[in-house]
């Protein structure tokens, strides 16, 4: 596994990856339409992929660098960590961080929710898994879940979204709470930099509950990937 000391290093060389390293194939489904034989959706992936960041003190460059969002993020962000923005209404679904990014958000919208809200499912879980932390700080048990088997499972295959985040398992070891993330699928061009800046802002978050330096960023995916789409101008396909 690569280890990385800065945030924009780790994207450089993940990008190379992918692009160098990873196979090609048609993706079938995406979110909850199906692309099946859309030359849009040739795909290219690195699939079993991992790597750890040491250091991510650089990690608000990642916002320019990648080009993100930055309205859309700041929002998601407070929704995820604290069920809304400072001070405004609770809405853990849909929450108000969409309209930031309406045009693509509002596709997956069903009579007013979203299959499924990361602020929905991180607040019922986080003030266990803090209170697990600090009861048992040498515990192995304390992942915090997206995927619901109940509810996920019924939705592929198209029928639904079903959450590309799967666990995140906080470990304190050597006086540093760590963070181990693991997705099944990431679409490196729309939601790599912003799935990485949000989850280390989630053990930035929980370290500071706990009083501790916030350790390893550990990411683990199943599929790390990029469509045709995305590539025009990179002659990949």
């Amino acid at each position: 596994m690569r280890i990385y000391q800065s945030v924009i290093e780790m994207v450089k060389e993940v990008e190379r990856d992918l692009f160098e390293m990873g196979i090609r194939y048609q993706t079938e489904t995406v979110q909850d339409q199906s692309v099946y034989g859309d030359p849009n959706f040739q795909t290219i992936e690195l699939f079993g992929y991992g790597y750890t960041l040491t250091d991510y003190s650089d990690l608000e460059n990642i916002i320019s660098y990648l080009k993100l969002n930055e309205a859309w993020l700041r929002e998601e962000d407070l929704e995820r960590l604290f069920g809304s923005s400072i001070g405004g209404p609770e809405n853990l679904n849909p929450g108000l961080a969409w309209e930031k990014n309406i045009e693509f958000w509002e596709n997956f919208l069903r009579d007013k929710k979203f299959s499924y809200s990361y602020a929905e499912r991180w607040q019922e879980q986080l003030g266990y898994i803090i209170n697990e932390l600090k009861l048992r700080p040498n515990t192995r048990q304390a992942v915090m879940t997206m995927y619901d088997r109940h509810q996920d499972m019924m939705n592929w295959g198209g029928r639904d979204r079903v959450p590309c985040s799967l666990t995140y398992q906080f470990m304190i070891r050597n006086q540093k709470l760590h963070l181990i993330y693991n997705q099944r699928s990431c679409d490196f061009m729309k939601f790599f930099g912003s799935d990485v800046y949000l989850t280390i802002n989630l053990l930035k978050h929980v370290a500071r509950a706990l009083e501790l330096t916030p350790g390893h960023f550990i990411h683990f995916l199943g599929s790390l990937h990029a469509f045709a789409k995305d590539l025009e101008e990179r002659n990949i396909f």
